[in-house]
């Protein structure tokens, strides 16, 4: 079992977290982005996905891309330490918060990226496209505030709703996109998260991986 992936990648947090959680052995083919060349994506990814995203789970002859399909897919071959609910009204309402954190929480971070991470002086910001954005994602934040109420986790349990919002609100922390901190269950749950163990391996990856971004390129040998 192979995962194509980047740990810098919002999506690929997601199978990342999940395969470390169910304890299931795999390679992987790490995909690498620098502000510079973007996403510079292996030769067979348009084989294995046309949609040229990641990330991409390669499985003996299955060939599955999507987190969320690939966290479906996992769910059903290693059905051990579920992390999806019981029920069906439970599932639903996991998928409806998962759906969150690609679509509420991850869509918004390519404004900050753009914004804050590649424009260090604030002077040469869209203002007004940083301010919109803040504003969705405190939004999304009150909103799982009052989801969590007074549960560890999204759903009761662990599940594939905290792995999904978990990934985009770190990485929003780090770009002036933090959670307020009047949110007491969702800051609570933030470190929580943090402390897991399948989760604080992925944020070891992460770290390397955003530190190797701040590192200068080494300078070209010269004959």
């Amino acid at each position: 079992m192979k995962l194509y992936y980047s740990p810098l990648s919002v999506y690929s947090a997601k199978p990342r977290i999940a395969m470390y959680e169910k304890g299931i052995a795999h390679e992987t083919r790490l995909v690498n982005w620098t502000p510079a060349t973007g996403w510079i994506k292996p030769e067979e990814l348009p084989r294995l996905n046309p949609k040229l995203q990641i990330p991409v789970l390669v499985d003996g002859d299955a060939v599955v891309p999507d987190s969320t399909i690939i966290l479906e897919y996992l769910e059903e071959r290693f059905p051990k330490t579920p992390l999806y609910p019981s029920g069906a009204t439970e599932r639903a309402r996991c998928r409806v918060l998962e759906d969150i954190g690609d679509t509420m929480l991850a869509a918004n971070l390519g404004v900050l990226v753009r914004e804050v991470f590649l424009k260090p002086d604030p002077s040469t910001r869209d203002a007004a496209a940083v301010t919109q954005v803040k504003g969705e994602l405190a939004r999304q934040y009150e909103r799982l505030d009052r989801e969590l109420g007074k549960q560890d986790y999204l759903c009761g349990q662990f599940s594939v709703a905290d792995i999904s919002c978990f990934s985009p609100i770190n990485i929003g922390s780090l770009m002036e996109g933090a959670p307020s901190t009047e949110l007491g269950a969702l800051t609570a749950w933030l470190d929580r998260m943090r402390k897991r163990p399948s989760v604080a391996r992925y944020l070891e990856e992460f770290a390397q991986a955003t530190a190797a971004l701040r590192s200068p390129a080494p300078a070209e040998a010269h004959a």
